[in-house]
């Protein structure tokens, strides 16, 4: 090879390395910014401790770099839980087929026990084969989701039927309660309109007027529903709205109470108001 085209030739690799080795180093750079800027706690396991924790873990559990540096990752985790962590940690790094996503309780230094989400994969840390673990806080969405289905059980063994419209009026729940009142089965009756269940004159227009009454704050008022047989009954329909953080109504809580009952309620109050009082 020619003399000129030789050192042409090495220039030209000379620049590829660079070009590599300053592409290596921004991506390395990127990938940093990334993890410490994650709203998810990761943490990097390898040979038996923490090696690297995200300010988003320091933050959910309250430990410094010198402290969670000489830990394992099981003890961060609450004793029930302790035990899979550790067998799935261990098979996780030995390369065998473990769940990668499961929730469990963890424990913060000040002893606060959290609901997380735990997600792991292999990888090789400084040429050794560890453990990426990302870690969700859900702590809020689990007692939601709790408070939900105790909601859920109130609503269920109410004694007066209550029905779950969207804004469109299409019905999305109705309880026991409702269910004994027209005859008919949620899961028959889901998807329908509000209309379906009132007879008289105009159900469709009635169902608008329940919509935009309830939208200005309510609609209270007698109205003459159907049962699944046809056979019409007279109930008090009483709604709210049920809106979001932005009081956008995002859907419609109906009650529903015979008049008859209500009446013989009001009726028996004003007897014993009137009643003589005690000697």
């Amino acid at each position: 090879m020619h003399k000129n085209g030789f050192l042409k030739e090495k220039i030209n690799s000379s620049e590829i390395q660079d070009v590599v080795r300053e592409m290596v180093i921004e991506s390395e750079r990127k990938y940093k910014t990334l993890i410490e800027n994650s709203l998810v706690g990761i943490i990097i396991y390898s040979e038996d401790h923490v090696v690297y924790a995200n300010p988003r873990f320091n933050e959910m559990f309250g430990y410094t770099e010198e402290e969670y540096k000489n830990f394992q990752i099981w003890d961060f985790v609450h004793p029930d839980y302790r035990e899979i962590v550790k067998e799935r940690a261990y098979k996780r790094i030995s390369g065998e087929d473990v769940v990668p996503q499961y929730e469990l309780k963890a424990i913060t230094k000040d002893r606060t026990i959290l609901d997380i989400m735990l997600k792991s994969a292999r990888m090789n840390y400084m040429g050794k084969p560890s453990l990426i673990v990302n870690i969700v806080d859900i702590t809020e969405l689990k007692k939601a989701q709790r408070e939900n289905r105790e909601l859920s059980k109130i609503v269920q063994s109410a004694l007066i039927p209550i029905l779950k419209l969207d804004t469109y009026g299409s019905i999305s729940y109705i309880n026991k309660n409702a269910e004994e009142l027209f005859g008919v089965r949620l899961e028959v009756i889901k998807g329908k309109q509000l209309s379906s269940l009132i007879t008289g004159i105009e159900p469709e227009e009635m169902q608008e007027h329940v919509i935009r009454q309830t939208r200005k704050g309510g609609f209270d008022s007698v109205i003459l529903c159907k049962k699944a047989d046809g056979a019409p009954v007279k109930m008090r329909l009483t709604t709210a709205p049920l809106v979001n953080n932005k009081n956008e109504m995002t859907a419609i809580a109906c009650f529903l109470v015979d008049p008859e009952i209500e009446k013989a309620e009001k009726n028996l109050l004003n007897i014993e108001d009137s009643s003589p009082a005690e000697q």
